[in-house]
Order: structure tokens, then sequence, then C-alpha cells
């Protein structure tokens, strides 16, 4: 009796651009417009064994993915630094959105990326409401600042009607935010992660929101993940001074404002960065490794029922 053999991955790059999709692992599809209908089409041109590689460039590349994981296609959204960096080890340094997506495929057969997981429709609801907030608060500063650099009174006015339309904009984001935080998924998480002083119910659903792998992995994992996890740079008798890159961004901005809001709220972390800075270490760096014990501390109690915080 012959043994049946899977058939092998065929890894098929998508270069995501706002109007096309430049494909790349397909006999003849090329190019398709980035819309619904050229999803469906790119869907349908896709052998079964297919695993989709397409980087994390922004919104554009969001409803493809979408689209593909719940046709039940192996996708995986990478991270564009890394397939750059892998770009120059291969010495392939031109660069066109053709190219781009040919590249992808040699990233998908050279690294085998795991494919990601579809998420619950709560938390693609969570997600959105998360990134629509963030938006609204970036301008909303601009304009706090284009307000008071203004010096004609109208444009004052509509400055301030606008900041104030923003900020009821953010607000509704809010309570429907809290809603779908006390909802029967998303509850048990939210409420332990409150338990930290300092983090309430915006800053746990935005971290569910962009780190879902919160309580899943170990510390160490997750701090990597975050990019909050100091890497040495050292070689021979050199030891060099260990720093913190790559990760989510957008993580260490929610951390950043929870620790200097733990300055004030909790006398535990107050004191952590109290030593940290009377040993010598600069704020940054103490604030840096606030952010860190936050993380670490939110892990633990999701990831362990049985922990309790020091009151």
């Amino acid at each position: 009796m012959n043994d049946v053999h899977p058939p092998s991955v065929v890894y098929v790059g998508v270069d995501v651009s706002a109007k096309h999709l430049d494909l790349a692992g397909l006999s003849r599809l090329k190019q398709v417009p980035n819309t619904p209908a050229g999803h469906q089409r790119l869907l349908h041109s896709l052998p079964a064994n297919a695993h989709v590689i397409v980087e994390a460039s922004g919104a554009c590349e969001h409803a493809l993915w979408i689209t593909l994981l719940k046709a039940a296609v192996k996708v995986s959204r990478v991270n564009p630094a890394k397939v750059r960096h892998y770009a120059r080890a291969n010495g392939r340094l031109a660069k066109t959105d053709a190219l781009d997506a040919q590249l992808l495929v040699l990233f998908g057969q050279g690294l085998s990326p795991q494919p990601d997981v579809l998420p619950s429709e709560q938390m693609l609801e969570l997600q959105s409401l998360v990134s629509r907030r963030e938006q609204l608060v970036a301008v909303h500063a601009t304009q706090q600042v284009q307000h008071q650099q203004l010096q004609n009174d109208a444009l004052k006015t509509q400055a301030r009607q606008l900041m104030d339309f923003m900020e009821q904009q953010i607000k509704a984001l809010e309570k429907n935010m809290a809603v779908l935080v006390n909802s029967a998924e998303l509850r048990e998480r939210s409420q332990r992660m409150q338990q930290l002083p300092g983090v309430g119910t915006v800053t746990s659903a935005t971290l569910l929101a962009l780190m879902p792998e919160l309580g899943l992995h170990s510390d160490a994992r997750i701090c990597a993940l975050a990019g909050l996890a100091p890497h040495p740079y050292d070689s021979g008798p050199m030891k060099g001074q260990r720093h913190i890159q790559g990760g989510r961004w957008r993580v260490r901005r929610v951390l950043y404002m929870t620790a200097i809001c733990s300055l004030s709220h909790n006398p535990i972390l107050k004191e952590h960065y109290k030593r940290l800075r009377q040993r010598g270490k600069p704020a940054k760096v103490a604030i840096t490794a606030l952010m860190r014990k936050i993380l670490c501390v939110l892990n633990k109690l999701l990831t362990q029922p049985n922990f309790t915080l020091a009151s």
C-alpha cells in the first residue's frame, strides 16, 4: 500500500496597495483590484494547499486578511521590517510591487510563518473601535495645538467646536468599548486586568484588542511581542548597553500612559520607579522598566487564576 503524502504548501505573496493587489506564486493571476470583487477573484484562484503571505502595512490589507481567514485559507500577516531584513540578507535590493510580492513568496518558503487565527466577531469589533478611537484622539491632539496657536477668534471658536464634537465621538466609542469588554467573552479578562490600579476599562479594552496573546504566553514572550524585552549588545569582553526595539508600538503607547498614571495611583509601582531612579537609572529607562513590569503583572493576572496583587 502506497503512503499518501500531503501536498506541499504553495506560498502566495500579496503586495497590497490602496487600489491593487500584486500577486506572486500563482501561474496566471498577477494583479487584482483591492476590492471585495478582487478579493473573491483571488480566493477562487488559490489552490487548496495555498498559504498567503501579506505584509501588515496598515489598513489596506485588513479586509483581504479577514476575507481569507473567513474562507479558511491559511494566511500570515507578517512584519514588513522582517521582510525587508530578509530581502537584504538575500541580496534583493530592488523594490517594485511585483518584486515585493515575489519576495513574500520567498519569505514564506524560507521561514514558514505560522498561519493567523480568525478573531471572534466581538474581538474584531473591539479592534475596530480601538483603532477608530486612536485616530480621533490623534486628531483631537492636533486640534488642541492648533487651537492654542490660532489668533483669529472665529477660527479658535471653530477649532473648539471641532474638538467638542470629537470629544463626544470619543466618549461614544469608549461607551461601546465598555459594552464589548463587559460581554461574556471578555468580561472576566477585562475585570481581572482592572484589578491593577491605573488600568481602567479603556486601557483593558485597548490591550485586549492590540495584544490578544496576553495571558496565553510567558512573560518573556509577551514582552518580546510588545517590544519591551531588552536585547543584549555584547561582543567578546565588550558589554554593550541593552536596548528595546521592534514590537508593537501601539501597545507600548498604552503602557506608557498606564505607567505615568501608576506613578500617582499605584504606591507599589511608584516605589519600584523610585528605586530604579535611586540606582541611577535615567527616567526614560525607569519608565520603560515600569511598562515591562505592568505588562508582566497583567499577564500573570490572566495566566494564573490564584495570583493576587499585594495591597
